[in-house]
């Protein structure tokens, strides 16, 4: 019985890793985010999809300010996104918390820290931020230029 369970059990991981993705082709995708004219390191980017049935893609800068997107969809990580037309959120907060605020919980009270964005909060929303983006089925490269 229980060599009946492991065989069984060896299938589905084979069948599991040896099944094949069907979902749409990602594509190529890195920019450079910029605040007041200076490359913004460690901000998420993130690319949300207009379409509705359409798959996030984020990314995060390095000290110039480059990011590269990958997505998410169907529990595989794939570098870039796919092409459409997407909304752009952007978020950068301080590195140490700005405050602290309590938060109760069963077991007594937690202290939870309060980070301090570095830029204008309607960037962290992407109906708000005013970027956009069209991936395209090639290489595609934008720039964010950030402004208080």
């Amino acid at each position: 019985m229980k060599i009946k369970f492991l065989v069984c059990l060896f299938i589905l991981f084979c069948l599991a890793g040896c099944s094949k993705n069907d979902g749409p082709k990602t594509e190529y995708v890195e920019g450079n985010v910029t605040f007041n004219g200076q490359p913004l390191s460690k901000c998420l980017v993130v690319f949300h999809p207009v379409n509705e049935s359409g798959v996030a893609a984020s990314g995060i800068t390095n000290e110039q300010g480059i990011f590269r997107l990958t997505s998410l969809r169907g529990g595989t990580k794939d570098g870039g996104a796919i092409a459409g037309e997407y909304r752009v959120a952007v978020s950068r907060d301080k590195d140490e918390p700005s405050s602290f605020r309590e938060e109760k919980n069963a077991g007594g009270t937690d202290k939870i820290p309060v980070f301090e964005s570095l830029i204008p909060l309607k960037y962290n929303d992407p109906a708000k931020s005013g970027l956009t983006a069209t991936v395209e089925k090639k290489k595609n490269q934008f720039q964010f230029a950030l402004e208080k």
